[in-house]
């Protein structure tokens, strides 16, 4: 069936801004543009660009006129890379703020997702993971300090999983990750620079070594303004 044209339209622009055609934070042709270049009406140019707005391609300054979004940064759920791997090789810029660093004994909660004794002193940490100097994510990370014992606030404002892997020489193997919709507190809402109560993610994972030790545990909030999720399902084939 032939797709309505305002969606031909707006399938265009897509590639537009896929393809470069259409630059991140570039303006878009005006309405009367867009009209006579597909030689259509207004309503039909109206309809295309609601398309693309809902998509989260472009957005709209009061007064001024609509824009193209930014690429979002993307997590791979099935590719276990580290967050400044990750957004580096995405062409945009991390950073690292430790907003908190302290050692506890572990609850039972915690200490049945490191397999270890409740009582355990292990690592507290909290961090805020920003893209292009806008905070993205929180992330509650729980280590065992038995493993750790030379972990630092300059280590945690870098690459955790570098250090593990270079400095401490142990080889990360694999790591279970739930996720789950959540929305944001007041206190979470102040540190993501959003609204209380805006939808985010919650994203739990257990990280283990290559002889199955587990060496983390973590919870992620992700505000998801600048990050998407990418899940690939490859279907087996019948036997």
């Amino acid at each position: 069936m032939l797709k309505p044209r305002y969606m031909q339209i707006a399938d265009l622009l897509t590639e537009q801004i896929k393809d470069g055609t259409l630059t991140p934070g570039a303006m878009m042709p005006t309405e009367a543009t867009l009209q006579a270049t597909y030689d259509v009406s207004r309503v039909t140019i109206r309809k295309a660009m609601k398309v693309l707005v809902d998509n989260d391609l472009l957005y709209r300054v009061r007064g001024s006129g609509s824009y193209v979004k930014a690429p979002k940064a993307q997590h791979n759920a099935f590719q276990l890379m580290g967050f400044i791997e990750e957004v580096s090789a995405q062409g945009k810029t991390p950073s690292s703020k430790v907003i908190a660093f302290e050692t506890s004994p572990c609850s039972h909660t915690i200490a049945s997702k490191l397999n270890v004794e409740e009582g355990t002193l292990i690592y507290e940490i909290q961090r805020l993971r920003l893209i292009d100097g806008e905070p993205e994510i929180l992330e509650c990370t729980y280590l065992p300090v038995a493993m750790f014992t030379d972990l630092s606030i300059e280590v945690m404002q870098t690459s955790k999983y570098d250090y593990i892997e270079r400095h401490k020489g142990m080889q990360i193997a694999k790591s279970r990750q739930c996720v789950w919709p959540d929305s944001t507190s007041t206190s979470l809402a102040a540190l993501l620079n959003t609204r209380e109560n805006s939808p985010i993610l919650r994203v739990e994972s257990v990280s283990e070594l290559v002889d199955g030790t587990p060496f983390e545990y973590t919870v992620n909030y992700f505000r998801l303004y600048q990050y998407s999720f990418e899940f690939i399902a490859h279907r087996q084939t019948p036997q």
